[in-house]
């Protein structure tokens, strides 16, 4: 693998900068020799790959320890954006694994559209059950990118792992979230600065029915967003309201004002009557400050 400090799109638009991620974040060779010896111990494995840095990381360290006993998995689905797939793919290609995609179906089950708290356990469980039923995977190992700084408390996802037997090996390692993007960047990986981009799915409120229709509207909202260099941002979607939120700092230095009403344009086209902007910023606390998306 290739190593580089070069800055991305992410830096420039209001991401992790370089200078964060120091040396020092780098996990000690012992510990990844002790990864490399627990991959060869479980060989042959295909690893869940999201267009995330977590799951591309242990991509690359499967495919440096294990060659072609490694395996890339992504489930296509309409919970998965194009932006996504292209990330996962573009990942697979600088790591130098080989990469599936296979089709999951997670809307056919009735827990994933009722949104009630837990619907990454039913999205987990359809993409696990589905690797388990593909025959040449057979036999296989599947790991996901589940790291240390990730809360296993508040996880569903990770309760769908632990019943199919998914490791987690960044995990049972200590490799955190910090130790992870250093990796990323050392290896060269595009996704080591990218931020955390969850599935369509994660936009919509825990109560709202989740659809096909719905999670596209999403995902042509967020394309405006993308198109007009924001990098970290939402569009929370929920009948026919749409709530938008981007990080603050990036709100605060777009001088062009333009995007609003492009995007207020197509929201009202896809048939939202309520189209507001949060002006607290993405994961700002509080209660939402609603103004207008349209001024």
């Amino acid at each position: 693998m290739r190593s580089t400090t070069t800055s991305s799109h992410w830096d420039r638009s209001g991401g992790t900068s370089p200078e964060v991620l120091p040396d020092k974040d780098l996990p000690d060779r012992d510990t990844i020799e002790k990864i490399g010896d627990w991959l060869r111990r479980h060989r042959p494995v295909v690893v869940a790959l999201s267009g995330g840095v977590d799951s591309a990381v242990m991509a690359s360290l499967a495919h440096q320890f294990l060659d072609s006993d490694a395996v890339a998995v992504t489930g296509i689905s309409p919970s998965l954006s194009v932006e996504e797939r292209r990330a996962a793919q573009c990942s697979s290609r600088v790591v130098g694994i080989r990469h599936l995609e296979i089709s999951t179906d997670e809307l056919s089950r009735p827990g994933y559209r009722a949104n009630s708290g837990d619907r990454c356990y039913h999205c987990k469980s359809e993409l696990y059950d589905v690797i388990h039923s593909v025959e040449e995977l057979e036999g296989y190992t599947i790991l996901d990118g589940a790291q240390a700084s990730d809360d296993a408390t508040d996880r569903p996802g990770m309760v769908a792992s632990r019943e199919r037997a998914v490791k987690s090996p960044l995990r049972k390692f200590g490799i955190g979230k910090a130790q992870v993007r250093a990796l990323a960047r050392q290896r060269g990986l595009p996704s080591w600065d990218r931020p955390a981009r969850p599935c369509l799915a994660s936009r919509v409120p825990v109560g709202t029915q989740v659809d096909g229709e719905l999670l596209k509207k999403v995902e042509a909202l967020e394309a405006v967003l993308s198109g007009e260099g924001f990098s970290i941002y939402r569009a929370r979607c929920s009948g026919s309201r749409v709530v938008v939120e981007i990080k603050a700092q990036e709100l605060a230095s777009h001088c062009s004002q333009g995007w609003r009403r492009r995007l207020d344009a197509l929201a009202s086209s896809l048939g939202f009557s309520e189209r507001w902007l949060d002006t607290r910023g993405y994961g700002g606390v509080g209660l939402p400050i609603l103004e207008p998306l349209k001024r």
